[in-house]
């Protein structure tokens, strides 16, 4: 028998880790910290779709109505949380 279902647990636990240290950063060192939050939250580790207020910040974050160093920010940020999380269940 293998450890894999006890690997999994043991994945989900450190990446909800990962996100709950990562939103307690974003609350003390970011500029934009609702965003910041909304994204770690809409892309987190739970298998289950995303809540529909942190969809809704994210959007509201790139519409047409935000100055434009807000959009970038929020698609760097959005890039690099995807880029940087190897394991998503």
């Amino acid at each position: 028998m293998s450890g894999g279902g006890t690997q999994n647990s043991l994945r989900r636990a450190l990446g909800a880790l990962k996100d709950s240290t990562t939103v307690s950063l974003a609350k003390v060192n970011s500029d934009y910290k609702e965003l910041d939050i909304a994204i770690v939250k809409a892309t987190n580790h739970y298998e289950r779709p995303a809540r529909e207020r942190h969809i809704r910040a994210i959007f509201a974050a790139v519409s047409a109505t935000r100055p434009r160093a807000d959009v970038a920010y929020c698609i760097h940020a959005l890039a690099r949380r995807l880029s940087r999380t190897h394991n998503w269940a």
